[in-house]
């Protein structure tokens, strides 16, 4: 029996159950089969997008068209500084997408480090240096994304901007996830009609293939990386007992000199470690038997302020 002698329901369910992240790996070979074919699959591929940032001012017409009306969960990731358009350019692309995106559910942007482990010695860009995001917080303010994900451990964002008040004030949000340079506990105050279901936090800025791992540093204190950490454990825990909607709340570290996650679950009162930092944040570890929370020792090694950036400009 050939393919096209299924019925396009039958073909349009298997390709929800391989899903975009499938279809994606393998390239453009399976979307040229034929029209047919890829007018099959072009739904389910924009609907679960991944995008360069890189790409977004040469997207065409069209495509917005297709976006506006298929995509429900898109990320925008940064692998390395030549992927960053520049200030003004990728603040007018990226809300212009956003804006035009009628049905989006779940946003990520996601900004990596171009630390190339063949070349240790040679810094890491810090290509967001003179980059604000209020302006994307105001386009997601109007968009009705119930999911956000902010993960910058790559790169930090323009000096003396202090987002953490902003960020739970987007009015549909029920999820969000967040790693950056720069934190505080004014990042969990939440609005008196929140919506807010899930919060997890990584404090550890430790990515795959790096050798050098620091820790997320207060916005506006002079506090210690250990400080810091205690701080938004017990502010968590007080937001979790007051507001009884929140069904998640997480704070994530790491050991140093190791690699293992440390994830305090503030609802449960509960300390587990996770081996393996390519795992989901949400995902359970084991137990931390050997030590009920991490210690000044754990965190006093590493300083995230001395990290070996170059800026661009």
């Amino acid at each position: 029996m050939s393919l096209q002698s299924l019925p396009v329901e039958v073909i349009y369910l298997v390709l929800q159950f391989v899903g975009s992240d499938a279809l994606r790996k393998q390239e453009a070979c399976c979307l040229l089969v034929s029209k047919w074919w890829y007018n099959l699959a072009e739904p389910v591929l924009l609907k679960d997008l991944v995008l360069n940032a890189n790409l977004l001012d040469k997207m065409p017409e069209d495509a917005f068209e297709r976006l506006s009306l298929r995509a429900q969960r898109l990320t925008v990731q940064v692998t390395h500084a030549s992927d960053f358009l520049g200030d003004e350019i990728f603040n007018d692309a990226i809300c212009q997408l956003l804006s035009r995106c009628a049905y989006l559910k779940a946003f990520s942007f996601r900004a990596q480090s171009d630390f190339d482990p063949e070349h240790p010695m040679v810094p890491a860009t810090n290509y967001l240096a003179s980059w604000s995001p209020m302006r994307l917080f105001d386009t997601l303010d109007l968009s009705g994304i119930s999911d956000l994900v902010i993960d910058t451990c790559g790169s930090k964002f323009k000096s003396r901007v202090h987002i953490c008040p902003r960020v739970l004030k987007i009015p549909s949000l029920r999820s969000l996830r967040l790693r950056m340079h720069h934190i505080c506990p004014r990042v969990l105050e939440l609005e008196s009609d929140s919506r807010i279901e899930s919060i997890i936090i990584n404090m550890s800025l430790m990515e795959p293939g790096c050798f050098h791992a620091g820790f997320s540093r207060h916005c506006t204190e002079p506090k210690s990386a250990y400080d810091l950490y205690q701080e938004m454990v017990t502010t968590a825990t007080n937001v979790a007992t007051s507001h009884s909607g929140i069904k998640m709340l997480r704070i994530l570290s790491h050991k140093h000199p190791y690699s293992e996650i440390v994830t305090t679950d503030c609802i449960k009162g509960m300390t587990m470690i996770l081996a393996d930092i390519t795992k989901d944040w949400e995902e359970d570890g084991l137990p931390d038997i050997e030590h009920a929370e991490l210690s000044d020792r754990d965190l006093l090694a590493e300083d995230s302020e001395n990290e070996p950036f170059v800026t661009l400009g």
